[in-house]
């Protein structure tokens, strides 16, 4: 009997463990935005300063990371990017504090990314556009797949490189980047518009 008894709680156990996985907390979903601040991009010399800390709670290794804008266009007006017409310039300054100190560190737009890829690279590789200054500190938002009321726009890239360290995947460092407007660009009069540090725009999302 006492047997009996031992196999019928040992089955029972069997029964409930998955019942009990169930109850434990889920892993949290690392955020896709880490952090975000309005901008307005229609008038120069506005300025945002956006300073995070990167570690494993918020930045996954094999992602990739930008510094992304976001125009919501629900007023109608016209897409703000033409082919004959240089693409906004806004001053970067991305930097790491290392050693107490503050760093600068490359965050390419995407333009100079694309020309950096071997020409083999076809049809990724793209040569820098003529009108491209390559001034320090300067980068061009290129627009990525949104709809007409939300104008996704990529504005800088952080480099693979930026997660490792001796061949060896390290997530962890404070950072602050510092973007400002150069330029009036009344095509984006009236759009709210954000600037954010995020996971790199995928199928369209």
């Amino acid at each position: 009997m006492n047997a009996l008894k031992h196999h019928l709680t040992a089955f029972g156990l069997i029964l409930a463990l998955p019942l009990l996985a169930g109850c434990q907390p889920k892993p949290q979903a690392k955020p896709e935005v880490l952090l975000s601040k309005p901008i307005r991009l229609d008038i120069p010399d506005q300025e945002v300063v956006l300073e995070f800390e990167a570690s494993p709670q918020n930045v996954i290794a094999y992602q990739s990371y930008i510094i992304a804008i976001e125009a919501n266009n629900s007023i109608n007006k016209p897409f703000p990017f033409y082919s004959d017409t240089p693409p906004p310039a806004l001053y970067v300054k991305a930097e790491k504090k290392i050693d107490g100190h503050w760093q600068v560190i490359d965050v390419p737009d995407t333009y100079v990314v694309l020309s950096r890829l071997p020409e083999t690279y076809k049809p990724f590789y793209k040569k820098l556009p003529a009108w491209h200054s390559q001034e320090a500190f300067s980068n061009y938002l290129r627009p990525n797949a949104g709809g007409t009321e939300n104008i996704r726009m990529i504005l800088g890239n952080f480099p693979e490189n930026e997660w490792t360290e001796g061949g060896r995947y390290r997530i962890n460092g404070h950072y602050r980047v510092t973007i400002k407007t150069k330029q009036e660009r009344p095509d984006f009069e009236g759009m709210q518009s954000e600037v954010s540090i995020r996971q790199q725009y995928i199928n369209g999302k």
